[in-house]
């Protein structure tokens, strides 16, 4: 018996947090919630600002990541997780110590 795709958790899961950045995007804002664009960047090392920008968007529309704009001059926007993005915390937790422990030197 074949499952359709679109009942499959992990094909969800991978339809919205897929690709080279969505994940380590999600970890570095876990570790300092609130974290501005620049930050992020430089703690995601390769990423282009295109590309920060378009995972950061798809993740927001997805619910995942909130943008909050506190309206100054010079501008100030900062990435936090939303309730559905802490909810994949402990996932994260994990997948992270298995790769330290498995994959890890």
């Amino acid at each position: 018996m074949q499952l359709s795709i679109n009942r499959c958790g992990i094909s969800q899961v991978m339809l919205r947090l897929g690709g080279k950045w969505k994940l380590l995007i999600l970890w570095r804002i876990h570790q300092q919630e609130g974290i501005r664009f620049n930050e992020l960047k430089r703690q995601t090392n390769g990423i282009t600002n295109v590309m920060l920008t378009r995972c950061l968007n798809d993740l927001i529309a997805d619910g995942f990541v909130t943008r909050t704009d506190f309206q100054t001059i010079p501008p100030h926007v900062e990435y936090s997780l939303t309730e559905l993005g802490k909810s994949f915390l402990p996932i994260m937790e994990t997948m992270d110590s298995w790769g330290k422990e498995h994959l890890g030197s």
